[in-house]
């Protein structure tokens, strides 16, 4: 946190340098014969000033959420780079070259911070929606290794199961784990619906099976019932690995 601020200070006295630095070259050289040209190159430079200081405030605090070498940041920072350049294009050429009237200067101007600042929120706007989809994505793929986590947690809990059928049902969990470590561990946002039947029915199960060890004798009908589940949990496996398939 304290490099962070100590970084943030460094880029504020940089820009502060920088906007002195801007005035004293405008109003000490006298940089256009026109005074509205000279208004509005001022302005725009400062304008193109101040952007490049939120974008490098902005960054510094994304940085520190891991973010700081994103594609969109630096599509971002390569945006903002050109928007400055060309706005030192038109100073020099139309203002200080040309000197063209000052209201198709200020046009021009305009239009280059409209575009620039399109490009920008078109670019957030896309960082924004990835970022969402990485996240659901991820989301998913956690909720899957969750899944072979509590089925192995299930397992654990059956060896502990002093009776003699407790061979069968850990033959049984055996099968359904490996059921799930031949199928793909990566998920995608789209099956979220499919991943969460899978939790609840392991969680269903997981909920049996401790109310199995603590019946001590269990009814009859016992492994038939686990096995309608398993098969449950295997069937919407296979439409899970139909759909992901479907995805790619």
């Amino acid at each position: 946190m304290r490099q962070r601020r100590s970084y943030a200070a460094i880029i504020t006295i940089i820009y502060t340098a920088v906007i002195l630095l801007t005035l004293v070259s405008f109003f000490l050289l006298g940089f256009s014969e026109s005074l509205v040209r000279f208004v509005i190159s001022l302005a725009a430079v400062l304008l193109g000033e101040s952007i490049t200081y939120g974008y490098s405030i902005y960054w510094l605090r994304t940085a520190a959420g891991g973010g700081g070498k994103s594609p969109v940041l630096i599509s971002g920072a390569y945006i903002i780079a050109i928007y400055i350049a060309v706005v030192l294009l038109l100073v020099v050429i139309l203002d200080r070259l040309l000197h063209i009237p000052a209201a198709g200067y200020a046009a021009a101007q305009l239009l280059v911070m409209i575009a620039g600042i399109s490009s920008l929120a078109a670019t957030a706007f896309y960082g924004r929606n990835a970022t969402a989809q990485e996240n659901k994505a991820e989301g998913a793929s956690r909720s899957f290794r969750r899944h072979r986590d509590e089925l192995e947690e299930i397992r654990r809990l059956a060896r502990s199961w002093k009776h003699t059928g407790a061979e069968r049902l850990l033959k049984l969990l055996h099968g359904l784990e490996e059921n799930f470590k031949y199928s793909d561990p990566v998920s995608n946002a789209a099956l979220y619906a499919t991943e969460d039947l899978l939790r609840q029915q392991i969680s269903l199960l997981h909920d049996q099976v401790e109310l199995l060890l603590a019946a001590g004798e269990p009814q009859t009908d016992w492994e038939e019932t686990f096995g309608e589940m398993a098969d449950s949990i295997n069937a919407t496996l296979q439409r899970r690995n139909r759909e992901l398939a479907a995805l790619k």
